[in-house]
């Protein structure tokens, strides 16, 4: 971005790399981009307040502000509890830099979700466009969220016309939004020319049979893995749903009226076909910031699911569902509390602080940085670190868990410092 300018580098990145065109003015936004260091210590912080007040929205948005603060509060700090739980990379998603359009598509779409909730009854034209405005940032950040909004939109357009036997304008306008800059985003030469760039060298790219075999096992795999955090939590979930259907007045909670045999469909559909962008173009599962995505949509679409399986067994009075969960909140809270001292996310932060691994580490990194920054020479000998922390180490010997590879190709660190590295 530096060599090329701002704009040049998005359309370089557009036919070079990627069709993420929000994540490319993203990426190159970020403060690494203009040298500040600091600002890159930073920003993780700012992303994490915001990660947490976009839950809350969310939450607000999706009950309709019927419960208390305090419930509010705790049905967000258990949605996010999950999904921290559950990050198959905390680092990546949260500190690396190039993961910021991952973590703040997220953001966006708990926003967008939040708003699209809350303003359902008035659905205006120019909140259709508010929506579609945020949509179409959403889309070109990640080819997950991008999958995920087109099968949804297309979902409530498809099956509400076929229930209310009419043609629905306002949600054909918001899936044909969605769909026009996901062909936009997916068409762009970037992610062909990336394909073929030799980085995957295997024959089974563009394979169909194998793609779809492979989405769909890596689908079922990942979800078995989350499958106990969100069993644990369902149990939460079914109060909540049953005193908001008792809160409900007329004409509210539209949003909960489709038949669950056809949410949880489409859920199952969208999470298999998410994986399929990545089987198709370099026949592998996707990275660890991409896999947080796909976790981050399987938590708010198990959740939407529960709630429409207890509003729709509500209605039909088929089940009473518990409003309180009596002796179960000790054992859910038991579960919690472990996961907080067993789960590797939460495990690695306080034991880092606790054990002074992290005030070493950073004591190393001040030394090396300045041990670079005082060396003429185009070859730098660095040594190796010793404290590690956990909450970014890479289980590899091939990679420095600070600066991607060190005698390999130098990654980021080389483009920042414009100097080679070598262990010492």
């Amino acid at each position: 971005m530096n060599n090329l300018g701002y704009w040049k580098y998005q359309e370089h990145y557009w036919k070079t790399w990627s069709g993420r065109y929000v994540g490319t003015l993203i990426s190159s936004t970020q403060p690494l981009a203009y040298g500040s260091y600091s600002g890159y210590k930073i920003a993780p912080i700012v992303l994490l307040f915001i990660y947490v007040h976009a839950f809350i929205y969310f939450v607000r948005g999706f009950t309709l502000d019927k419960f208390e603060k305090w419930e509010t509060a705790l049905f967000a700090f258990l949605l996010l509890f999950a999904m921290i739980t559950e990050m198959p990379s905390v680092a990546g998603y949260f500190y690396w830099y190039t993961g910021y359009y991952y973590t703040l598509a997220d953001i966006g779409t708990l926003y967008l979700l939040g708003y699209l909730f809350r303003n359902l009854n008035d659905f205006s034209w120019r909140k259709i466009i508010i929506i579609c405005l945020g949509m179409i940032l959403l889309i070109g950040m990640n080819e997950y969220t991008l999958l995920w909004l087109v099968c949804i939109t297309g979902a409530v357009f498809f099956f509400n016309s076929i229930n209310l036997k009419r043609f629905l304008a306002k949600e054909f306008i918001l899936s044909l939004v969605a769909l026009v800059f996901g062909v936009l985003s997916v068409t762009a030469p970037g992610n062909n020319a990336r394909a073929e760039s030799g980085l995957y060298p295997t024959a089974l790219k563009y394979n169909l049979i194998f793609s779809a075999k492979s989405s769909l096992l890596w689908a079922v795999h990942n979800f078995s893995q989350m499958a106990p955090t969100l069993y644990v939590l369902t149990l939460v979930l079914i109060p909540f749903a049953a005193r908001l259907y008792n809160l409900r007045r007329p004409e509210e909670f539209r949003f909960f009226d489709m038949h669950p045999a056809i949410s949880i469909l489409v859920f199952m559909a969208s999470l298999w076909l998410t994986y399929f962008p990545s089987y198709w173009s370099i026949a592998e599962p996707p990275n660890l910031r991409g896999q947080c995505v796909i976790n981050f949509w399987t938590l708010i679409g198990w959740t939407y699911n529960v709630f429409i399986l207890a509003f729709w067994l509500s209605k039909k009075g088929l089940m009473t569902l518990p409003t309180r969960m009596g002796i179960l909140q000790w054992v859910v809270g038991l579960y919690f509390l472990t996961s907080y001292f067993s789960n590797f996310n939460f495990r690695s932060a306080w034991s880092d602080l606790i054990t002074g691994r992290a005030s070493r580490y950073n004591k190393e990194m001040i030394a090396r940085t300045q041990l670079v920054e005082n060396t003429k020479e185009q070859q730098v000998y660095v040594p190796k670190l010793q404290n590690v922390p956990y909450t970014i180490l890479i289980v590899s010997e091939k990679f420095d868990p600070a600066w991607a590879s060190v005698e390999v190709n130098n990654g980021c660190a080389e483009w920042y410092f414009k100097k080679k590295f070598f262990y010492k």
